[in-house]
């Protein structure tokens, strides 16, 4: 192993025990239980066989169509759980108020069952959910294994760096919300917390990665004031849907401020195009810095600057489309039943899912000045080896 090889793999070792303890500290702060979680228990099973539906037809009234209830008796076995390889009788309800009814069992689906204490034998099995989780999982060893096959090395820091991110969200981040927790505050040191660990795990320790670093930094920082800005300017209130709303009902230790939590999808959603970018801009003009005889700041800033605004149009394509696939039956619901253009562009549902597209969007824009300045400043305040130790790689 070469000295950068070796290198890479010290910084990555002390990186992830640094984010090891970080998110189990952070666990310990701001581990969360609520005492209106449902405690019902779900268990995978496996069909075996299933009877003959049975249909019960319930009138409402004069003038009024009657509904049916078909309830579908089956035999199925456990497949996870104490009882793994029990064989036991199990019942789907089928409601025909439902606008679109679950799919009927059939022998070998595999499904989500849990027992129904409210039936006056003492409880009976019943079914929840097709068993969806088994195929996600297996979609997602196929794509972390792609990653490693086309990556390598950098795809296995990819998978730990994707790790420690989806750690830092649901084990700390979304806990300290819940917990009452400053949200502007929280969001602001996770999100420099995923910056740095994801950016050196991926690329080491260099001028490059500290280049994009900083441009990051810097690119969400500015997302972050322009959205608490125009929070207040647009009269934000957080009840944008049912979701938010719920929100307010819950058992948490403090009332969640709605308006900070749109502040943070904000900047949250914007942090991964802008690392994108800020660290396409390092990496490239590392790559002239190295092939550059003698280094010039305004030629290397002025290389910055044109890579950075060839990526602007994709990366900024990129964040628009998400928010607007992420929001697409909401948007189709508003049009259809809105046709006043003026009403719906002040809808704070429709406002929102548009700050956060058009901040975002500023947010990579910002970032391309900035990581072109640090980077430029870097690479020619004095000879790397002196900033970062030998090698640049």
């Amino acid at each position: 192993m070469n000295k950068g090889k070796l290198k890479d793999t010290k910084v990555m070792l002390a990186v992830t025990l640094f984010a090891i303890l970080f998110t189990v500290a952070g666990y310990r702060i701001c581990a969360f239980t609520s005492d209106e979680a449902d405690d019902a228990e779900f268990y995978t099973a496996k069909i075996l066989s299933v009877g003959e539906p049975q249909v019960e037809r319930i009138e409402i009234g004069e003038g009024v169509e009657p509904f049916e209830n078909q309830w579908i008796p089956f035999t199925a076995e456990f497949t996870g759980g104490p009882e793994q390889g029990r064989t036991f009788e199990a019942i789907q309800y089928i409601d025909s108020l439902y606008a679109i009814p679950p799919r009927e069992v059939e022998a070998g689906h595999h499904i989500l069952v849990t027992r129904n204490e409210g039936e006056e034998d003492g409880g009976g099995w019943v079914y929840v959910e097709h068993d969806r989780g088994r195929y996600l999982i297996g979609l997602s060893l196929v794509f972390l294994l792609l990653v490693v096959l086309v990556g390598k090395f950098k795809g296995l820091a990819t998978i730990l760096s994707l790790a420690t991110t989806a750690a830092a969200i649901f084990v700390i981040y979304i806990p300290s919300i819940l917990k009452g927790y400053n949200i502007y505050l929280t969001t602001s040191i996770l999100s420099v917390y995923i910056i740095v660990v994801s950016l050196i795990m991926m690329n080491g320790s260099n001028i490059k990665t500290y280049s994009a670093i900083l441009g990051n930094i810097g690119g969400v920082a500015a997302s972050g004031l322009l959205a608490f800005f125009m929070n207040g300017l647009l009269n934000v209130t957080g009840f944008i849907d049912e979701d938010y709303a719920l929100l307010l009902s819950m058992d948490s230790a403090a009332p969640i401020d709605l308006r900070a939590v749109i502040w943070g999808s904000i900047v949250i959603g914007s942090l991964g195009a802008i690392m994108d970018i800020a660290m396409t801009i390092a990496s490239a003009m590392n790559e002239v810095a190295e092939h550059m005889g003698e280094k010039s700041f305004r030629k290397l800033l002025r290389s910055g600057m044109n890579i950075g605004v060839d990526s602007i149009g994709t990366m900024t394509n990129t964040l628009v489309l998400a928010y607007i696939g992420g929001a697409l039956a909401m948007v189709l619901l508003l049009v259809a039943y809105n046709k006043n253009v003026l009403f719906l562009f002040n809808l704070e549902m429709i406002v929102v899912e548009v700050a956060q597209a058009v901040i975002g969007s500023m947010g990579i824009l910002l970032a391309v000045p900035a990581t072109a300045l640090i980077s430029a400043y870097l690479h020619t305040i004095k000879p790397p080896e002196q900033l970062w130790g030998e090698g640049n790689e």
